[in-house]
């Protein structure tokens, strides 16, 4: 896959037209995945995404939370037959007027030839474009565009904004059929405090990436991946209150393992919400709560296979 990165007005022009689609995309849900499959096959298939995320560049400090960083997006993007993606700056491109994006970037840069995005697309400076005047453009122009209605399901309007609250809201379930994936976290496993080894339940601990959506406090069932390796293993989201609230980790103790996965880098798939995270009375009170974890993610993995992408 080709990626374009940068100022946009260094990327070298296409020598070939593009089939393009614009957007965040984060998460890329069912909704953006109907878009990616309406890319043509007969031209370069292109995504234009966004890094940092566009809410950031409006209002510095906020800091929003990704269900998807842009280099996950890149991979699932390349998993879905996308063949280009360009990683675009709202800094640089929201001062430009409708008919300057269009016409410096999309066909300037891109020899765009076919667009398809939502119904409600906007663009341009203060979103002052929207699909009608993409069609009067495309007429002058010469490039073809598809818009493509709102996609809903059951709770509604399908959106990046839906499934982030439903991740934090630990229905990690939902959120997967949103998706078409199941959530996961990337992250180096660090130093802990090395309870979980004393109670007899060694956990890798990964310090919450800055930039993701936290699934909602609680215990998990879910599976660990380590480079090629797959591996079961009960998830705790939280802070361990029954020792004094802590910080907030993201701790998984992987079913029939023994090593040292320090430095390591994991990727965590969750598969099922199992309970809240909870303040015990007594050690002996948490170890067979744990115990009853572990026999609970054994049974709901014991049919299930980690996503593969």
């Amino acid at each position: 896959m080709r990626v374009l990165d940068g100022s946009w007005r260094d990327w070298a022009p296409s020598g070939a037209p593009t089939s393009l689609t614009i957007g965040v995309l984060d998460g890329v849900h069912r909704g953006h995945q109907i878009l990616l499959a309406r890319l043509r096959e007969d031209m370069i298939r292109t995504v234009l995404t966004f890094d940092p995320h566009p809410a950031e560049v409006l209002h510095p400090g906020s800091h929003p939370r990704l269900i998807t960083t842009v280099e996950e997006r890149i991979d699932i993007f390349g998993s879905l037959g996308v063949e280009q993606v360009g990683i675009l700056d709202l800094h640089e491109i929201k001062e430009l007027s409708p008919e300057a994006f269009v016409t410096e970037l999309l066909i300037g840069r891109l020899a765009m030839g076919h667009l398809v995005v939502g119904e409600d697309f906007r663009f341009g400076h203060q979103r002052e474009g929207d699909v009608a005047l993409l069609r009067e453009l495309g007429q002058s122009l010469g490039f073809e565009v598809e818009s493509i209605g709102l996609v809903r399901d059951g709770e509604g309007k399908l959106s990046s904004s839906r499934i982030r609250m439903l991740i934090e809201e630990g229905r990690i379930e939902e959120a997967a059929e949103s998706m078409g994936r199941r959530y996961r976290l990337t992250g180096t496993v660090v130093a802990g405090d090395h309870r979980g080894r004393d109670l007899g339940f060694p956990t890798a601990n990964l310090a919450p990436p800055e930039r993701k959506v936290i699934p909602g406090p609680g215990v998990y069932a879910g599976f660990v991946l380590l480079g090629e390796e797959v591996h079961q293993a009960a998830i705790n989201v939280g802070t361990r209150p029954t020792f004094g609230e802590g910080e907030l980790i993201v701790e998984a103790y992987l079913l029939d393992f023994d090593g040292d996965l320090y430095g390591e880098e994991l990727g965590v798939e969750f598969v099922r919400y199992l309970r809240p995270e909870l303040a015990f009375d007594s050690i002996d009170q948490l170890v067979g709560t744990m115990k009853d974890d572990v026999e609970e993610t054994r049974r709901i993995l014991a049919s299930t296979r980690p996503d593969v992408r």
